[in-house]
């Protein structure tokens, strides 16, 4: 097919990880499994289309900026890692595109004080830091004084104040690949936090044109190639938490038995074809 390098970078060698470099060889690709202690500036990079397959904002942004400007190409972009590595940045560009979001508010000063949480949503509310996944952190304050106590904990940095959204005990991951959304789940829990690396059960969805319309929007808005979009189900209809740029997969395939691995991989060898 092409002489172009695959280089899969990764910390932990997941099932997703082994699924993608399987499903991107069997499209021809030249792939190469990479575990990242180090960023190398040499040729390798130079030559090569940095998948990112890594946790945590602070080593996701630099290997994805130096592939994008020295290598090939970063997949996800470093603008839409940039985005969705910050709940915030997230939600500004959801909301400006339209895409129906919870009620929030950036608190930057909160001093220990619960009004700063409260001062423009009513309670009871979600109080969570910027960046973080697996629902780490992540607190809800049913009353001011809840939420004076909890901000105590916080020692900086900025913090959302969301609306704590009326919802079934539980919520959706859309996995989007390019235009399209492929498969999703329902994650239920007993906890008000429906993530399944929190014990959620996982619960295949029949995607209907709603919910793929927002999810899809949520996904192009910021600019991924692919992404897992968490969505609520609200009085209001569906309402979009965040997008996920470096998104888990192995619950979504199991349980919907659609080849996630395969779609994703197809996504990157039409993208560096083309």
């Amino acid at each position: 097919m092409v002489s172009i390098e695959v280089h899969l970078l990764y910390d932990i060698a997941r099932l997703e990880e082994k699924l993608l470099s399987s499903e991107l060889s069997k499209r021809g690709l030249n792939v190469k499994l990479i575990k990242v202690n180090a960023i190398d500036l040499g040729n390798r990079v130079m030559d090569a289309v940095g998948l990112i397959r890594v946790a945590g904002r602070s080593r996701v942004l630099p290997l994805s900026f130096i592939y994008q400007e020295v290598g090939l190409g970063s997949i996800n972009s470093f603008n839409s890692l940039i985005i969705t590595h910050d709940k915030f940045l997230t939600l500004v560009k959801l909301s400006k595109a339209g895409v129906p979001i919870p009620r929030t508010a950036l608190l930057l000063d909160y001093s220990g004080d619960g009004d700063a949480a409260s001062a423009l949503l009513k309670t009871p509310l979600i109080i969570k830091p910027t960046d973080g996944s697996w629902g780490r952190l992540v607190a809800l304050a049913n009353t001011v004084r809840e939420a004076e106590l909890i901000l105590r904990s916080y020692r900086e940095g900025p913090l959302l104040s969301q609306e704590y959204v009326k919802k079934p005990k539980r919520d959706i991951r859309v996995t989007v690949v390019g235009d399209r959304a492929v498969a999703a789940i329902y994650r239920y829990s007993d906890d008000w936090r429906t993530n399944t690396a929190r014990g959620g059960l996982a619960v295949p969805v029949k995607i209907d044109p709603e919910l793929e319309d927002i999810s899809v929007k949520a996904s192009t808005t910021v600019g991924a190639t692919y992404s897992g979009v968490d969505v609520v189900e609200s009085e209001r209809g569906y309402l979009v938490i965040e997008v996920n740029g470096v998104p888990e997969f192995k619950n979504v395939q199991r349980v919907t038995g659609v080849n996630v691995a395969g779609e994703i991989a197809e996504e990157v060898a039409r993208l560096i074809t083309s």
